[in-house]
């Protein structure tokens, strides 16, 4: 049950493309990238996807190059774009690259800026340099794994489940017995997540709050996303959206419960 970082975190999956839904291509079909043929351009595209996959290992605060340290934790973005971003409803991909560049609060945001918006964020680290081969890395996977989708239009998955309002106001308590009883097994009873066995480095099992976890400017700090993230995808090995496992009212309980726990600030409030 993570996180909202990223890039279509806040983007509620509603719009009109909807109408595309179950209309071919399948656009969530699993896409190899190491079948592609071996060209400059494809070999971005898979270190692309190794940035989503294998973030703590090549840009995470214990990469092993010092140089490429530009996250402030060691997070995996597909931890909150599940499936490196092919899963509907978790924040994927799909449209990512036809969406941008977008207007959002009456300016143009880049999908350069969106990227670097996570890495502060949801990576609470610093931006990665826009003319940079990380930077180029991850907009040719974003832009592979949309290939051929509609411009302009947010194909039918994006985003998260949209939730209708809460029946009764969330409730932090509410949630921490739900927390305990389908969340802390995986999660921890601390939120702290499970880390990977040296010599790999992140979590197999992201940490929700804490020094570890995103920070309080990130879209999975707000209640609202971390609650739509969770109706539709947690617990993880049991739940999509056409099956979830809580009720409404409980994804919402528990986001209360989960973004009510201590978190780094965001990047202006930290020391320098």
């Amino acid at each position: 049950m993570v996180l909202l970082v990223g890039l279509a975190a806040g983007l509620i999956g509603i719009g009109g493309g909807y109408i595309l839904w179950g209309w071919p291509p399948n656009w969530y079909a699993a896409r190899d990238v190491f079948r592609l043929p071996a060209t400059p351009e494809n070999q971005l595209i898979q270190y692309g996807w190794q940035l989503v996959t294998e973030t703590p290992r090549l840009i995470g605060k214990s990469a092993s190059d010092p140089a490429l340290r530009y996250a402030g934790n060691d997070l995996a973005c597909t931890q909150c774009h599940l499936k490196a971003g092919g899963k509907p409803f978790a924040a994927p991909f799909i449209s990512t690259f036809a969406s941008f560049p977008m207007m959002a609060n009456d300016e143009v945001l880049t999908l350069t800026e969106r990227i670097n918006g996570c890495m502060t964020r949801s990576m609470n680290g610093q931006p990665l340099p826009e003319s940079g081969r990380e930077m180029d890395a991850l907009i040719a996977y974003m832009r592979f794994i949309g290939k051929d989708s509609p411009e302009g239009v947010r194909i039918a998955g994006m985003g998260l489940l949209p939730l209708a309002p809460p029946q009764q106001k969330p409730d932090r308590e509410r949630g921490e017995k739900i927390f305990s009883g389908s969340c802390a097994s995986c999660h921890g009873t601390n939120g702290q997540g499970q880390r990977r066995l040296p010599p790999e480095v992140g979590f197999s099992v992201p940490p929700l709050w804490g020094a570890d976890s995103f920070n309080s400017e990130a879209g999975m700090s707000h209640m609202e996303t971390a609650a739509g993230f969770i109706r539709a995808n947690m617990p993880y090995l049991t739940t999509d959206y056409r099956n979830p496992s809580l009720s409404e009212q409980e994804a919402w309980d528990v986001a209360a419960y989960i973004t009510s726990q201590p978190r780094p600030s965001k990047p202006s409030e930290q020391p320098h």
